[in-house]
């Protein structure tokens, strides 16, 4: 009865405390974190995350028995000549004397979201024991802790490394056991450090064998001699590897845990904390998994999984130029379903959707890098794709590895869907430096790709010959899906020119004179059909086109999400077409389908329709083998997108799917809640990113607009699309009011300067 008493108090001064720390202005927002009350048995479904970027590990087990399955970013089999897989790096195993038949009382594991720590806590035979782990990025290191506190040497317990692929561990020194091995051209190594406080520590064969001690700390690192920047992809021998692994261990070990623990929160904290999203629930007294099952209309579940979105962002796209896979960082098996892989038909894409406008453009980084140096790499795989066609530029297929290999299915468009990237990127940022150096190369040369490479149709205008919409269909000249793309690539590449010329930057005028006559015959990819849609093939000589095609692909839609040629303000008769693709496909899909659906809904301001997309995605799956079926989708209970199988994209697009709900500015302008969903009558949402750098605080209530301020990162001209709240006035933080010009359409234009804090008063 104490100890109960006493975790409860102890839960609600950690409650009260996280309600001080984050703050949707005057409102308090919600711990966000995913709990259980039971152990988690499979890595799937129920084990849970931790990452720093580009080393993450899932925790599960039991009682008497725990194992942390480790990744590590790079850890690829293949070369620049063989696709291969991503690899499982490895496991620790935890296992425990004395404990694992014992009657356990008030089990709970938790991880949680604000910092990004994960947590057992049990009782057994009157002592408590409690488990902790996180993932340091400044240290490159996954910590645990263990002890029981209160109760000193009730600690017993081996450790045990094991290599993903059969390879040989073996104990380093009385502390420490060390894992080597080669894959097809990379060298990897990991190891792990007991640090125990009291007991003993003792080698037992391959292992490490804990005594009796009061707690334990272990410290697990590692890595490959990967790097992208090296013409060979690898730029260390395994000798030099395994000093700088040894290195990283002995610099760990000094701090100590709670040092590296405070240096990881100093580091994590102020990234996540950036956006606050309350919608006025606590925290429930049920567990995420009976949350999913039995109460998916739970507010709370909303506000989460948005902040889970940004949870495995941070988790899994920090550090080295290398893009989140397939499954982010995680990955359990050594043949996953698609390698794993860096697949560019939506899926890498759509990983990256939400790092803009949620405030982590950080993160968008290692995609963004990987990018540039893949496609300006003269003699790289990515210019020869081009080159076999004998035209300039570059191209990839559908299945990348880290080395530079693609195939199956060539995807010429996705060249340009990467540009958006860049792009986006700088819209968001206004970084002229980045634009300068590493977007515009990338934009020009991809730009000349399709130069040489498109063709007039019997109309004049010019199309992208033989092409294909995933992942059905004939391969036709003029399909939407490339053509929207490349309309979208000539546009940005065209806005670019134009701040070049804003702040004086000389260009080459030929391409400049080139790309002005090629867009300008450009089909653009929209034509309405028979029954009011989007074409999604200009001829459709397989007549699939059709009213009731539920296919997952949204390819014709390129141009609603994530581009911005449809909108029902600038051309409602597209956005009417793009409604009824929509109806036609229906609510069902794969995890990234109905994520995608969610973004598209919401572009369309049906907040209601994209908030029914949303609890769909939230449908509770417990299949983990690969499916197609459009009924199969949802999520597992530890959140983690459904496919089927886990795939990340699902995550990160439905968390890009909520923030365009509450704000959107892909038009030139910036809409405050163009699509609340009735069932969010209150709430506030912090942090928000805009185009054009600027940073957004809503609050609402009843439905209706209540309170908005921005910040201005770069100081330029703010304009925001009101149509149905007045706006009377923009103020300053200083209190000086700041000259406001509004149009008949709703749009209120104003300069701003740049750190400058700004009050927008609505007319009441």
């Amino acid at each position: 009865m104490k100890k109960q008493l006493k975790r409860s108090l102890w839960l609600i001064c950690c409650l009260c405390a996280m309600y001080t720390l984050y703050s949707c202005k005057q409102e308090t927002t919600a711990e966000m974190k995913l709990w259980y009350n039971r152990p988690a048995t499979n890595w799937m479904k129920s084990a849970l995350p931790i990452g720093n970027g580009e080393l993450g590990a899932m925790f599960f087990g039991g009682i008497g028995h725990e194992q942390l399955r480790f990744n590590e970013k790079s850890l690829w089999s293949g070369s620049p000549e063989l696709r291969g897989a991503y690899q499982s790096f490895g496991d620790v195993f935890l296992d425990f004397e004395g404990i694992d038949s014992c009657e356990v009382e008030n089990y709970y594991r938790e991880l949680s979201l604000d910092e990004a720590i994960g947590r057992v806590t049990f009782d057994c035979q009157g002592v408590t024991y409690e488990r902790e782990y996180f993932a340091s990025h400044p240290d490159s290191m996954i910590v645990a802790r263990l002890i029981t506190p209160g109760n000193k040497g009730k600690l017993s317990f081996s450790v045990t490394l094991k290599d993903g692929r059969e390879g040989v561990t073996q104990c380093k020194d009385n502390t420490t056991l060390l894992l080597q091995n080669k894959l097809d051209l990379l060298s990897y190594e990991a190891q792990l450090k007991v640090m125990n406080e009291g007991g003993s520590l003792l080698i037992e064969g391959d292992r490490l064998v804990v005594k009796n001690a009061d707690a334990v700390t272990l410290l697990l690192t590692g890595t490959t001699n990967f790097s992208l920047s090296s013409p060979s992809y690898i730029d260390e021998t395994s000798e030099e590897l395994h000093l700088r692994i040894s290195d990283r261990i002995r610099k760990a070990s000094i701090k100590g845990y709670e040092q590296l623990k405070q240096s990881h929160l100093k580091d994590y904290c102020p990234l996540f904390q950036r956006v606050k999203l309350d919608l006025t629930e606590t925290l429930p007294v049920i567990p995420t998994d009976e949350l999913v099952k039995f109460h998916k209309e739970s507010l709370y579940l909303d506000m989460l999984y948005f902040q889970y979105g940004r949870y495995l962002m941070l988790a899994s796209s920090r550090g080295m130029d290398l893009p989140s896979n397939l499954q982010g960082i995680w990955n359990n098996d050594n043949t996953p379903p698609w390698e794993c892989d860096i697949h560019s038909n939506i899926n890498v894409q759509m990983n990256y959707w939400p790092v803009e406008n949620c405030n982590l453009s950080e993160c968008h980084a290692p995609f963004l890098n990987y990018i540039f140096k893949e496609a300006l790499k003269s003699d790289g795989s990515w210019q020869k794709v081009a080159q076999e066609e004998g035209l300039r530029g570059w191209a990839i297929k559908t299945q990348s590895n880290i080395f530079g290999y693609t195939d199956w299915n060539i995807n010429r468009p996705a060249n340009a869907w990467y540009c958006m990237h860049l792009w986006q990127h700088y819209l968001y940022t206004q970084d002229v430096n980045f634009l300068v150096e590493k977007a515009f190369p990338v934009m020009q040369l991809t730009c000349e790709y399709w130069f040489d490479r498109l063709k007039e149709d019997e109309n004049g205008k010019l199309v992208a010959p033989d092409e294909w919409s995933p992942e059905q269909g004939p391969w036709e000249d003029g399909v939407s899906y490339a053509q929207q793309l490349i309309w979208q690539l000539f546009s940005e590449t065209t806005q670019a020119l134009q701040v070049f010329r804003k702040k004086g930057i000389q260009q080459n005028e030929a391409f400049e004179k080139e790309l002005k006559d090629k867009f300008a015959r450009l089909d653009n990819g929209l034509t309405i059909g028979s029954w009011g849609q989007i074409k999604e093939w200009k001829y459709d000589t397989w007549q699939l086109d059709t009213l009731g095609n539920q296919h997952r692909h949204l390819s014709n839609l390129i141009a609603l999400y994530p581009g911005n040629q449809i909108s029902y303000y600038r051309t409602p008769e597209y956005a009417e077409a793009a409604k009824q693709t929509l109806l036609s496909r229906g609510d069902l899909g794969t995890g990234w389908s109905r994520a995608w659906k969610i973004a598209c809904w919401a572009r369309l301001q049906d907040g209601d329709h994209a908030y029914r997309l949303l609890k769909s995605a939230l449908s509770l799956s417990s299949l983990t083998v690969i499916s197609m079926d459009n009924d199969k989708g949802g999520v597992y209970e530890n959140l983690f997108d459904s496919h089927p199988p886990f795939q990340i994209d699902g995550n990160f697009g439905a968390t890009a799917g909520m923030a365009e709900m509450l704000l959107q500015s892909h038009q030139g302008f910036i809409q405050l809640l163009p699509a609340l969903p009735a069932a969010w009558p209150e709430g506030c949402i912090d942090g928000l990113r805009a185009v054009g750098d600027f940073t957004f605080n809503l609050k609402w209530k009843q439905h209706v607009l209540q309170e908005c301020t921005l910040v201005s990162g770069s100081g330029n001209e703010c304009t925001i699309y009101s149509p149905d709240i007045v706006i009377q006035k923009v103020e300053a933080a200083s209190g000086e009011e700041v000259s406001v010009t509004a149009s008949d359409k709703g749009l209120y234009t104003f300069q701003t300067e740049k750190g400058v804090e700004y009050h927008v008063i609505l007319k009441n």
